[in-house]
């Protein structure tokens, strides 16, 4: 095989100097404009096609693309001269196309890599979106497209710039993260029309943008906007799927045109450089899923550049195109060495005219958005466990499937919701099919750390967002099974879906722990698409350790009965009309036709027939005296003249104007209208929690003035948005958790504050949201409260760093605001808090969601859009998303917390909360009627994984590399911290060595490139980032905010 590559290379005259990267670059002529003419194709992976319609050109009659003739005929025209030049970006078309090349071709390919005439730019498995990514799965999709290039085709195939020339606006801390990979620079397409208009007219397209100010220097990146987006000039668009003239040079033709096109042609250039600070210009010869036929365009660009070079040298127009890449490009502006802007802000939110703000789709597709990250905790556990466990190297292939499938979803019109519904339909299959495959590593991994392979517990993947898990609804006995991926101790509340009955729960070492049973709420049993026939949950809270697996044993219990007698008591309505049913497990109020009898009754007894309920109800346990001008009653404080009456569920309580909910740590109170105020020991912050929806704008599109609110565009139609008026409340009380639950026509809540626990839940179900008036709405909450925060708010970055907002106000350009609701809106992918002296109410929520702080004190995020007209951005269709012949219905939950902004143990506290939500422990749920109880504690119940990390230390990454580990520590605190790698219990680490922050890099490899600035930094880190002696006892250091990244030798720890 060698031998027929040689001669390949031999037939071809391949020159035996190859060189790639930089010095593969055309040199540039001092005194000239260099024009970098750069063919390059944008090939998303999914959008109004499936992927693999794209790929194989399917379905033409939707979109004509089909990606493996683009890189069959770019392969095809490359090689037959060497001058020219293409750049590609998505390795998951890459890898697919590849995996189907002969010898001949992949050798092929090797070549124009190695000479640099193919370059491979980005690099990651998709182009991903900016606003709804988390940054581990940014990182994690970076990895897997950079290891598949760097296996195939080693440092050729290392690309030096990013290229995110179509996400709908960009993240300070996704500049950050390129930086940190060793990528030289960073392109954008889409930046706001009013930003790039002063940067335009400022001749500040080129920056050095800094992406973390903790970081300093480590995170900063030469970032450029592309002139023309991403497409070729007017006119010179040379493909199948485009209409413009081609350059003929026939004389004899009386088509001949080479003069007016190349006339046309240098008017561009001359004024697209007017706004560049070198003599270099980049030009993007390509569009959307354009080289089908490569042909059509070399043909036409050889002759444009060899047309102007010749006019340029004839007419001394000091001019000169050739082809070129970005990489090339970027190496040529590096060396006219100019004085660059700065940056420190973000690009969010983006507008592409004046009523079009790219703000909705933060929201859109939020049952998505949720599968997304839901789909990052099980790739973590996989990878995890197949560490942990020294599973056998055959399980790669499932985990690599699954890597693949998030690496897709992380693309900008997948975890976005910008894509047809057919296509999200597609995507959600591809991420179920590779979760449900790689539960074959979760299995095997839990049943070996368990030492229970004999029993073949089945572990249940429930669907616990909709209460619904066969196992534990059919079962009289079974194993609970969680797993955290987090290196620290947590407490979680857990909830299993079951049927009525009483149930003991037990720990590991056989304790008995205190659980409770709720019923679970009509709005959540009426989800459509919910197939379940459990009507309670049971719940309890479970102390996990560091990196562990623990399992609870349960048991259905026969219940005592004392004679409780259930029946329709509506002859009393009357009589106890005041009162409310309350209880330890179950809450109703007196409207209903029937309810349970309560465990305990109480009120005036010239009220209620005491004798008659007990003659016909009750059992009568005792007689207790209370005082008789008690109005009512909150708890069994019993007295004169009052009986207490025992049965087996609630207890009736004399309805009061306020409710609380209460723990150690905080109380929250609550009236008819709902949640009101949270009090604290030193504290006290009013807060109203509500449900309102705005009204989406409808048009034809044809002008600004009649955009579309869509899946793309957030338009109200009105300043105001429209509130939701709970129509019921409950209350429920229990040892573990007490409840508040709100509901209405179209939106409900549970607002939850657990035992042990800081923070208050808000557990929320929206939908199906009512189109019947032919109006689209979207659905937000809002959090308002007294904390005085002069239209500051404050909203994460991809999940890590916290980015201060202004309503009204952009930090580098003066702002002309048409739409003042839509363009204050931030995506927020962890949290979003607003803050005064003494208060900060932060919002924690479980999936991508836009956000804002538009009034006083008040915190907004949309949570659910339906909408009946397209914006008009490509889509085609309507965001209106239908299950089982309804509209869609979404549960989600937000985690409030209130913090003093002074206190740092509690600030520390809010971002392990943070990391808490976006990790929720993965559940498992398995059959325990073929294990006795007492041969389930022989089991190891209690697996723990690593000892507990030091606070602000997170093990970001844990999984093999070859015969090695990838490793990954973050900081996620303001100081640096100690980490020791000598904290795994099942595996003890060798030898390591560092990596750039995407492992396809040695770390000593790498150097910085440094720029000139028109002025420094402020406020930030501006100390080189050294290399420290990490290797001294296995110890080292992780500065504010750091992630670091390493390789190693390891060997797993007897048994």
């Amino acid at each position: 095989m060698l031998l027929l590559f040689l001669l390949i290379g031999l037939s071809y005259g391949v020159p035996l100097d190859e060189k790639c990267g930089y010095e593969s670059c055309v040199s540039a002529e001092a005194g000239l404009l260099n024009v970098h003419i750069v063919p390059h194709t944008h090939d998303d992976v999914g959008w109004l096609k499936t992927v693999d319609q794209y790929y194989y050109g399917s379905k033409n009659d939707i979109q004509k693309a089909g990606v493996q003739y683009i890189l069959d005929s770019v392969i095809k025209e490359l090689w037959q001269d060497p001058k020219r030049r293409f750049i590609y970006v998505e390795t998951a078309f890459f890898w697919k196309w590849w995996s189907l090349q002969s010898d001949v071709t992949r050798h092929k390919v090797h070549t124009l890599v190695r000479q640099g005439r193919l370059q491979f730019v980005g690099g990651a498995w998709s182009m991903n979106d900016e606003a709804a990514s988390h940054y581990q799965s940014t990182i994690d999709q970076f990895t897997w497209g950079l290891k598949k290039l760097n296996d195939t085709f080693g440092a050729c195939g290392i690309p030096r710039v990013g290229w995110q020339i179509d996400p709908f606006g960009h993240s300070r801390e996704f500049a950050s993260l390129l930086s940190q990979m060793g990528y030289d620079g960073l392109f954008l397409g889409r930046i706001d029309y009013q930003d790039k208009g002063a940067r335009l007219r400022g001749k500040r397209m080129e920056m050095l943008w800094r992406g973390d100010d903790q970081l300093g220097n480590s995170s900063d990146i030469f970032t450029g906007v592309l002139f023309n987006t991403y497409s070729p000039p007017a006119g010179f668009c040379f493909d199948v799927l485009c209409n413009d003239e081609p350059i003929i040079d026939d004389v004899n033709s009386p088509l001949y045109n080479v003069e007016d096109r190349i006339n046309k042609f240098l008017k561009y250039v001359k004024q697209q450089s007017e706004y560049y600070r070198t003599n270099h210009i980049i030009l993007t010869m390509g569009g959307d899923f354009t080289y089908q036929d490569a042909g059509m365009w070399y043909i036409n660009l050889d002759k444009l550049i060899e047309y102007t070079n010749l006019k340029a040298a004839k007419d001394g127009l000091n001019i000169k195109l050739f082809y070129s890449t970005p990489d090339c490009y970027l190496k040529a502006v590096k060396d006219a060495n100019p004085t660059l802007p700065t940056k420190r802000d973000d690009f969010f939110p983006y507008a592409s005219d004046p009523t079009a703000y790219w703000t909705g789709y933060f929201t859109s597709r939020p049952t998505t958005k949720y599968f997304e990250r839901l789909g990052n905790r099980y790739l973590q556990m996989v990878k995890n466990l197949q560490v942990l466990a020294g599973l056998e190297e055959h399980n790669k292939f499932v985990i690599d499937e699954l890597k693949s499938a998030m690496g897709v979803m992380q693309h900008h019109d997948a975890i976005t919701g910008t894509e047809k519904q057919h296509v999200a339909h597609d995507y959600e299959r591809l991420l179920d099919l590779a979760i449900e495959d790689a539960l074959i590593v979760a299995r095997q991994g839990i049943s070996k750390l368990s030492k229970s392979e004999s029993y073949q517990f089945n572990y249940e993947r429930c669907r616990l967002n909709e209460s619904s898990c066969a196992t534990s609804e059919e079962s009289q006995q079974f194993v609970v099974s969680i797993y955290n991926p987090l290196g620290w101790n947590t407490l979680e509340p857990i909830h299993i879906p079951v049927m009525e009955g009483e149930y003991e729960v037990y720990a590991p070492n056989g304790e008995k722990i205190t659980s409770q049973l709720l019923d679970i709420p009509d709005p959540v049993r009426k989800i459509p698409t919910r197939k379940s026939r459990a009507t309670h949950e049971l719940t309890f809270i479970a102390k996990l350790h560091p990196l562990s697996i623990k399992s609870f044993y349960i048991k259905k219990v026969q219940r005592t009965k004392r004679g409780t007698d259930y029946r329709n008591i509506n002859n009393y309505w009357n009589n106890i009309g005041p009162y409310i049913v309350e209880n330890n497990d179950y809450v109703d109020n007196i409207g209903a036709d029937r309810i349970g009898v309560p465990s305990y009754m109480s009120g005036p007894d010239s009220n209620v027939n005491l004798d008659l309920m007990m003659e016909k109800n009750l059992n009568v346990e005792k007689r207790v005296k209370v005082p008789r001008n008690m109005e009512k009653m909150r708890h069994p404080g019993l007295t004169d003249e009052e009986y207490r009456l025992l049965a087996d569920e609630p207890s009736i309580v004399q309805r009061s104007e306020e409710y609380y909910l209460e723990n150690e740590f905080l109380k929250l109170r609550s009236d008819d209208t709902g949640v009101t105020h949270i009090i604290l020991p030193d504290r006290t912050t009013n807060m109203k929690i509500q449900f309102h929806y705005w009204t989406g704008c409808s048009g034809d599109n044809t002008n600004i003035t009649e955009r579309s609110s869509g899946a793309y565009i957030f338009r109200p139609e009105t300043d105001k948005p429209y509130p939701v008026i709970y129509n019921t409340n409950k209350i429920v009380k229990g040892e573990i958790v007490q409840e508040i639950r709100a509901e209405s026509e179209t939106a409900s809540s549970v607002f939850r504050v657990y035992s042990g626990l800081p923070y208050i839940e808000h557990d929320f179900i929206v939908g199906p949201i009512p189109v019947d008036d032919k109006i689209g709405k979207e659905y937000v909450v809002r959090y308002d409260t007294n904390v005085v925060n002069d239209g500051i708010f404050y909203t994460d970055s991809n999940g890590r760093q916290i980015l201060k907002r202004k309503l009204n106000e952009r930090p580098q350009w003066n702002l002309t605001l048409v739409e003042p609701i839509a363009g204050n809106y931030y995506p927020v992918t962890s949290k979003m808090y607003l803050e005064d002296d003494h208060t900060r109410i932060t919002v924690l929520v479980d999936r991508s969601e836009g956000g804002s702080s538009l009034i006083e004190g008040g915190i907004e995020l949309m949570v659910h859009r339906r909408l009946l007209h397209d914006d008009a951005f490509g889509v085609g269709e309507a965001l209106n998303e239908i299950a089982e012949g309804k509209g869609l219905v979404v549960r989600g939950k937000h985690r409030i917390l209130n913090i003093n902004p002074n206190n740092e143990k509690e600030i520390v506290s809010e971002m392990k909360y943070a990391l808490q939500t976006h990790y929720e422990p993965i559940i498992f749920v398995s059959k325990a009627e073929h294990i006795s109880f007492e041969s389930w504690l022989k089991l190891n119940n209690c697996f723990k994984g690593m000892k507990e990390l030091p606070d602000g230390v997170h093990l970001l990454t844990l999984e093999t590399w070859r015969d090695k580990i990838l490793i990954r520590f973050e900081n996620y605190i303001d100081r640096a911290v100690q980490v020791d790698f000598n904290t795994f219990n099942t595996i003890t680490i060798k030898s390591v060595k560092e990596t750039t922050l995407a492992a396809n890099q040695w770390l000593e490899n790498y150097t910085k490139w440094n720029w000139n600035v028109e002025s420094e930094f402020q406020n930030s880190n501006s100390e080189t980032n050294p290399i420290p002696d990490y290797l001294k006892d296995l110890k080292f250091t992780l500065r504010a905010k750091q992630i670091r990244t390493f390789i190693a030798d390891y060997e797993l720890n007897a048994e």
